[in-house]
């Protein structure tokens, strides 16, 4: 077991001294004179977002058993509908297939696949946010499991996305507990069980996680409405929103692409987020932020401590149960994780994938476009059954590491972010 408490959440903060904990914020938005003028929301933006992807997590949670926005947040599974997706998972395995074979066409779902294609058009249409809950995930072994969730998610969105030396899936586990002359060098929060802060992952139009083991204590998921933030902001900060849509405040994900992509965006009267703080500060063993931005701005600090801590005053709150299946639409909301402890007998641990569906993709805004573009050129082929045999690809290929530093931008086009 870990032997130190977990940091209360408004205390976390991913870089201290540079990005703000709850208190820190706080202060730096109550220093501003009373009436003092924020201006407006940026050029060509709206006032106000409506709309299903607005929403306030106390009433996504208040509502978890009952219809909202002609949607259920979570659908439990019934007896029959588990009872086809071990079928259709031994079906597949009959097939003698690759893992990057699972789709919609292999993995059958008669009953079952109806209801998860409207979880797709919700998740692009509606709230942005699913939960799948029952499937006893444990009774499986690692690759059926990576079968299961595979072929489910195959229903929710078609097209899997490379997240990194050619990996269709991404073990959510801590490697804290392992001699660091033994594996890479952390420096994304899939590999350790801090906290996170609000976030978009690099690549993907929707995040898909399932859970396997859940930790002794913490590790909530959170799930905050990008739109909600914005409205909030718009009304008390708008500031904050000209500086984040500005061309100056720009992230890349190892270099990719290179001039950046800026981090909130409006197309097609669509609010589109697409950024994460690592970038700037870097993260866990790799703390050297990428040479190529200088050193955040005191404003630049209070735009991401405001975003930050707005998102944490309307997020969803769940404790995940094993075998439940998230899905968030990652152009639209942003997410986090509580800090926890972890039996290193029996730790947490999650399967990530990223995905689109190409019934319901948007056009997306160029820069976003042009860095996925760049990431998603391949096919996924490289599913490992554990965090093991993830991290022995880290360390043979030099991605994920500091070394990632040296390589140049070409090289550099494989990234992680969590």
């Amino acid at each position: 077991m870990a032997t130190t408490a977990v940091l209360p959440y408004e205390l976390y903060t991913d870089a201290p001294g540079t990005l703000f904990m709850k208190r820190e914020w706080e202060e730096a938005n109550a220093a501003h004179p009373h009436h003092f003028d924020f201006g407006d929301v940026p050029e060509g933006w709206p006032k106000r977002l409506t709309g299903p992807l607005v929403w306030d997590g106390k009433d996504l949670n208040a509502h978890r058993n009952y219809t909202l926005i002609a949607e259920k947040y979570i659908h439990v599974l019934t007896s029959t509908e588990i009872a086809e997706i071990g079928a259709a998972a031994k079906s597949f395995q009959r097939l003698l297939l690759p893992l990057s074979a699972i789709k919609q066409s292999n993995f059958p779902l008669p009953q079952l696949g109806p209801t998860l294609r409207g979880i797709a058009k919700n998740l692009y249409q509606g709230t942005g946010l699913n939960l799948l809950r029952g499937f006893p995930i444990q009774k499986y072994d690692k690759e059926e499991q990576i079968i299961i969730f595979l072929g489910i998610n195959a229903w929710v969105a078609d097209t899997r996305l490379d997240q990194g030396i050619g990996r269709g899936i991404c073990h959510i586990k801590s490697i804290n507990h392992i001699d660091p002359s033994q594996r890479g060098k952390i420096f994304v929060s899939a590999q350790n069980n801090d906290a996170q802060m609000y976030h978009s992952d690099a690549g993907s139009e929707i995040v898909g996680l399932i859970a396997l083991n859940v930790p002794s204590s913490g590790g909530e998921s959170t799930v905050a409405s990008s739109w909600q933030v914005y409205n909030h902001l718009a009304e008390y900060r708008p500031d904050i929103l000209r500086l984040l849509a500005g061309k100056n405040f720009r992230w890349t994900a190892n270099g990719i692409p290179e001039d950046g992509v800026r981090l909130i965006h409006w197309l097609n009267e669509q609010m589109y987020v697409n950024f994460a703080t690592r970038t700037f500060i870097g993260y866990a063993e790799a703390p050297d932020r990428d040479t190529k931005y200088p050193p955040l701005t005191l404003e630049e600090r209070e735009a991401l401590g405001g975003w930050q801590w707005i998102a944490e005053q309307y997020c969803l709150e769940t404790a995940l149960q094993a075998g439940d299946i998230e899905w968030v639409n990652n152009l639209h909301h942003q997410h986090a994780r509580r800090g926890y402890i972890d039996d290193t007998s029996n730790p947490r641990h999650l399967l990530r994938i990223w995905s689109r569906d190409s019934e319901y993709a948007p056009e997306l805004p160029l820069d976003i476009k042009n860095k996925f573009d760049a990431m998603f050129r391949n096919t996924p082929g490289f599913y490992p059954l554990d965090e093991i045999e993830e991290d022995t690809r880290r360390k043979e290929t030099g991605i994920f590491t500091a070394s990632c530093k040296q390589k140049t931008a070409a090289e550099r086009v494989q990234t992680d972010f969590p």
